[in-house]
């Protein structure tokens, strides 16, 4: 039932409970780490910080449920390095397309996990001869679809989710175009045995 951790999943998900850690005794470090139309140009690391800050412990335990399963999924197909590229490409550019786009401030890792979703569905859609990535791709489709409409709801950093959902599934499409390893990518064939 449980999936084998990964190192870099692991340590994403250690890293954003970490920074939420003083959010929970009072202290704002969101303000700091947020990312804002004012990022790019007076502080470009919160196009990064932002992926680890949570604005309540509802947001942190969504998104780390998501990245644990998507992540872990991931990173076991890819290894980690292709795996930390799709995350970090995709988690800047969402919050780039926020900060260009959006009128506010921002946190969460949402935008990078969005990219991990686009870079599942690039993959399965890629193995869509298999019967279990088939399967696997019309499930993902409908989890997309819930996504995008909840982030139309108030509150949430639209342009950071559909930012992060291009870049990622661009990323993938480019790691496949270059030269995915297709050894990882057997599990389709052995899940389908």
């Amino acid at each position: 039932m449980f999936q084998k951790p990964t190192p870099l999943t692991t340590g994403l998900i250690i890293a954003c409970i970490i920074c939420y850690l003083p959010e929970l005794i009072g202290f704002n470090v969101n303000g700091w780490l947020a990312v804002s139309p004012y990022s790019p140009y007076y502080a470009p690391w919160q196009l990064v910080t932002a992926m680890f800050a949570h604005g309540s412990i509802d947001h942190l335990a969504m998104n780390m449920v998501s990245l644990w399963w998507l992540g872990t999924m991931l990173e076991k197909m890819q290894g980690t390095v292709r795996f930390a590229i799709v995350y970090f490409v995709s988690g800047i550019l969402g919050n780039l397309a926020f900060a260009l786009l959006g009128s506010s401030f921002a946190v969460g890792a949402s935008g990078a996990i969005f990219g991990l979703l686009g870079a599942v569905a690039v993959l399965l859609y890629r193995h869509r001869s298999q019967p279990f990535a088939r399967a696997m791709l019309q499930g993902l489709g409908v989890m997309i679809a819930i996504n995008v409409v909840n982030s139309f709801m108030p509150g949430i950093a639209l342009e950071a989710h559909f930012g992060g959902l291009l870049a990622g599934a661009l990323i993938e499409a480019i790691i496949l175009a270059i030269g995915g390893n297709e050894q990882k990518y057997a599990a389709f064939r052995r899940l389908d045995a």
